[in-house]
C-alpha cells in the first residue's frame, strides 16, 4: 500500500486512472515508459490502427484502437512515465 506524503512538495504531478467500466478510456496494461504517440486529437482511426507505443523491461507494446472511432483526448507525451492503469487516451466510437 501507498501513503502519500502530503507535506513533501513536488512538482510531479499524479497522472489520472482509467476507469476499467468504460470502453472508451484505454489504459497501461503495465508500468512502463510511453516512447511514441502516433495518434492526434480528433483524428478518425480504425480497429487496429496503431495509437501509441509503451516500452517496458525493454519490451515494445504497441496500443492499437480496440474499435472504430475518434480520439476524444490524449493523456500522455513520449518521455512520460506510466503505471498499471493510469489512462492514456480516450476515444469515442463512431
Amino acid at each position: 500500500m501507498n501513503i502519500q506524503d502530503i507535506s513533501v512538495e513536488t512538482d510531479s504531478k499524479a497522472k489520472p486512472k482509467a476507469d476499467m467500466t468504460n470502453e472508451s478510456h484505454l489504459a497501461a496494461t503495465m508500468p512502463g515508459t510511453v516512447l511514441k504517440v502516433v495518434a492526434e486529437t480528433g483524428a478518425k482511426v480504425n480497429r487496429g490502427d496503431h495509437l501509441l507505443v509503451t516500452e517496458a523491461m525493454k519490451m515494445e507494446t504497441t496500443v492499437q484502437a480496440p474499435y472504430d472511432g475518434t480520439i476524444k483526448a490524449i493523456h500522455v507525451v513520449a518521455g512520460d512515465g506510466i503505471s498499471t492503469g493510469d489512462l492514456l487516451i480516450e476515444m469515442e466510437r463512431k
